[in-house]
């Protein structure tokens, strides 16, 4: 990790993030500030979104380096393809995104939450369109652009630091948007789906796949809800939304009659689960560079190896204790992902696809 590790990373980034959350030994939750879940006031509603905002920078500030070497480019989970690794699977994946999103050479493109740009450099690269990526956190511009170059694509892939709950473009700028596993970590979806509404162009496409508790998900099973927040901890996320939020969201934003596509995309993982990975099945990894992914997610080696390791490191005085804090937050990220994906009420691939219309006159 260090090799990948922005300048200024420390233990501190972990100490920030996890200073968000108090530990509830009694249930086992992460409680945030409930002020910062219910707003009534303006003053109170733009606290809640900047603190949002800073708790999604300082997670993929210090867990950023770790998913690109223990994942890929890409953040974010795919279905798998029959015979295909996860790697190709992802680029596959992408590529059917894309389709069903309508992508097409020469628009321009945005990217919400762009992270180090791996969708951005295989769509631009498969289909020859301009995309620019947006992200809040500045070393992930930073490393986005260096990939970037690395892949001879500056020509087509741009990295822009900003917040896309207030993006940095003018009115009817983009052909289409789209974003993978991104949006869920603002405090309302409906916000970022209106600044997409703005920065389309009419008859614009904005698509994503997203975190989101299905309908499966019972606000009044003490289990669902322990899994919801355990995912909220380890995934950084302050709000996880429901999939009736991102419904009700996009028809708040003027996508309400113009969805043309919805589908929870972890369905179509064939022959195994999307989730395979975090629960640690190897029978589904197709080559070595795939059994290396599943060994470093597994609650195996989370709990039993990694997690041993660094206690007697810290207990010998070789590394500080705030390394057990990274360790944690990973299982508590892969475990919860897991379990959430086997009962059903959870994914982090719910899609949606809509189209701003043509006429303003039409929002509804």
């Amino acid at each position: 990790m260090a090799d990948l590790a922005p300048d200024d990373y420390s233990l501190e980034r972990v100490k920030q993030n996890n200073s968000h959350f108090s530990h509830d030994p009694k249930t086992g939750h992460f409680v945030l500030d409930p002020s910062t879940l219910r707003t009534t006031t303006v003053d109170k509603k733009q606290a809640r979104d900047q603190r949002a905002a800073k708790l999604a920078e300082e997670y993929y500030d210090f867990v950023s380096p770790m998913y690109e070497q223990g994942w890929s480019q890409n953040f974010h989970y795919t279905p798998l393809s029959p015979g295909l690794s996860i790697a190709d699977s992802m680029t596959k994946y992408e590529q059917d995104f894309a389709k069903i999103a309508g992508l097409k050479k020469g628009m321009k493109v945005l990217d919400l939450g762009c992270g180090v740009g791996g969708p951005a450099r295989n769509l631009a690269r498969h289909l020859g369109c301009e995309i620019v990526g947006v992200t809040n956190n500045a070393w992930l511009v930073e490393r986005g652009q260096a990939l970037t170059e690395t892949a001879n694509l500056n020509h087509l892939v741009k990295h822009v630091l900003g917040d896309f709950m207030h993006l940095p473009f003018e009115d009817s700028t983009f052909d289409a948007a789209y974003s993978f596993e991104a949006l869920c970590y603002s405090p309302d979806v409906s916000v970022v789906y209106k600044e997409a509404y703005r920065v389309l162009k009419p008859g614009g496409t904005l698509a994503f796949h997203d975190f989101a508790m299905t309908d499966k998900y019972d606000d009044h099973s003490a289990e669902h809800r322990k899994i919801k927040n355990w995912i909220e901890y380890g995934n950084g996320i302050m709000r996880m939304p429901h999939v009736q939020d991102m419904r009700d969201g996009l028809k708040a934003a003027g996508f309400g009659q113009t969805i043309f596509h919805e589908e929870d995309m972890g369905n179509r993982s064939a022959p195994g689960p999307w989730y395979f990975g975090p629960a640690g099945n190897f029978f589904w990894a197709n080559n070595w560079a795939d059994l290396v992914k599943v060994f470093l997610m597994s609650p195996f080696f989370l709990f039993f190896i990694a997690n041993r390791i660094y206690q007697v490191l810290i207990f010998l005085g070789k590394r500080p204790k705030e390394v057990k804090m990274v360790m944690d937050t990973m299982w508590y990220c892969c475990r919860s992902i897991a379990i959430g994906g086997k009962l059903g009420i959870f994914t982090p691939l719910y899609m949606f696809a809509a189209r701003k219309p043509d006429h303003e006159d039409k929002r509804g």
